[in-house]
C-alpha cells in the first residue's frame, strides 16, 4: 500500500486516462519521459497537515498539479485550452473525490525546433483525513 497522498494522486490520474486527446498517456512520476504528446503528469506538491477536531486524525490539505503537455506548430494556445477543458471535465465529473477544488491554472511555453511545446497546469487542492499511526489509510 502507498502513502495516502500517493493514493490521491493515483485516483486523480485515473480520472484523466479516458481523455482521448492524450490517448491514456497519464503519468504520476516527475521523472517519466514524455516522448508522445499530448500527455498528462499528475504530481503531489505541497501538503499541509494539522490535527483535526476528530482526534487522533490529521487533516491533510494536499496540493496536486495536473500538467498537460502538448506540441503544436500553430495554435498552441488553442491546443492547451482544449486540453485543460477536457482535463477539468473529467476531474470534476460526477462525485468529486477528496473535496477537490481548482485553485488555479497556469501556462508555459518552450520551443523545440519549429514546434512549440506548451504546458497547462491545473492546480488542485484535495482534503483527506488520516490516522497518523496509519499513514497509508485514508479515513
Amino acid at each position: 500500500m502507498a502513502l495516502a497522498a500517493a493514493q490521491v494522486v493515483d485516483a486523480l490520474a485515473a480520472r484523466l486516462v479516458p481523455l482521448t486527446a492524450s490517448a491514456g498517456r497519464v503519468y504520476t512520476s516527475r521523472a517519466w519521459p514524455l516522448t508522445d504528446l499530448p500527455a498528462w503528469r499528475v504530481t503531489a506538491e505541497d501538503e499541509q497537515v494539522e490535527q483535526a477536531t476528530l482526534e487522533p486524525w490529521n487533516r491533510h490539505d494536499l496540493f496536486v498539479n495536473a500538467t498537460g503537455f502538448a506540441r503544436a506548430v500553430a495554435d498552441l494556445d488553442d491546443t492547451l485550452h482544449a486540453l485543460a477543458a477536457g482535463g477539468l471535465a473529467l476531474l470534476f465529473a460526477g462525485s468529486v473525490p477528496y473535496d477537490m477544488r481548482l485553485t488555479g491554472i497556469s501556462r508555459q511555453l518552450s520551443t523545440e525546433g519549429e514546434a512549440a511545446i506548451g504546458l497547462v497546469t491545473l492546480r488542485l487542492r484535495c482534503i483527506f483525513f488520516v490516522d497518523p499511526a496509519a499513514p497509508e489509510t485514508i479515513i
